[in-house]
C-alpha cells in the first residue's frame, strides 16, 4: 500500500514526536526512580520495567495509529474507485485496534517486570504528537492544501 503525501507526512510527525516523548519518559522515570521519590528504589529491575514500559507502549501505540492510517488510506482508495464510503471503511478496524490496546492494557498490567504506569501512558503518545504537530503549524487540519492533490472535493 502506497500512503498519500498528507498521510506520509502525519505517520512521519507522529513517529518523530511519539519517539520523544518516549525518550522524555523513560529520562523521567529513570530520574524519579534515582531520586527515591515515592519509596522507589532505584534497582536494575526497576530501571528495566520503566525502559520496557516506554518503549513497548510506545511501540503498540504507534503501531495502532499506523493501522488506523492503513485504514484510512484503503478507504480513501476505494473511495475514490467508487467504493465504500471512507467513514465505514475507517470503523471497520476500530474495535480491533482498541482490543490491541486492551490486550497491552492487560500486558503492563499483569506482567510483573514492566512497569504499569509507563507503559500505559505512551498509549497517549499519539495524540500529543498530533497536538505538538498543530502547535507547531506542521499540521493543519482545518484548511485544505491549495493547488495540491488530495482528494478534496
Amino acid at each position: 500500500m502506497r500512503f498519500d503525501s498528507d498521510i506520509k507526512g502525519l505517520l512521519k510527525g507522529v513517529g518523530i514526536g511519539c519517539s520523544i516523548l518516549c525518550a522524555v519518559e523513560m529520562a523521567a522515570g529513570i530520574v524519579i526512580y534515582a531520586a527515591g521519590f515515592f519509596h522507589l528504589k532505584a534497582d536494575p529491575v526497576s530501571i528495566i520495567g520503566v525502559i520496557l514500559g516506554s518503549v513497548l507502549g510506545t511501540a503498540v501505540a504507534v503501531a495502532v495509529f499506523w493501522w488506523m492510517a492503513a485504514s484510512l488510506q484503503r478507504s480513501l482508495d476505494e473511495a475514490a474507485s467508487g467504493g465504500k464510503a471512507v467513514k465505514k471503511g475507517v470503523q471497520a478496524g476500530y474495535n480491533k485496534r482498541l482490543l490491541a490496546q486492551a490486550a497491552w492494557v492487560a500486558v503492563a498490567v499483569f506482567v510483573p517486570y514492566i512497569n504499569t504506569v509507563c507503559g500505559l501512558i505512551p498509549l497517549l503518545f499519539p495524540k500529543l504528537a498530533i497536538y505538538g504537530l498543530q502547535i507547531t503549524g506542521k499540521l493543519n487540519l482545518t484548511q485544505p492544501k491549495s493547488g495540491g492533490k488530495g482528494g478534496e472535493t
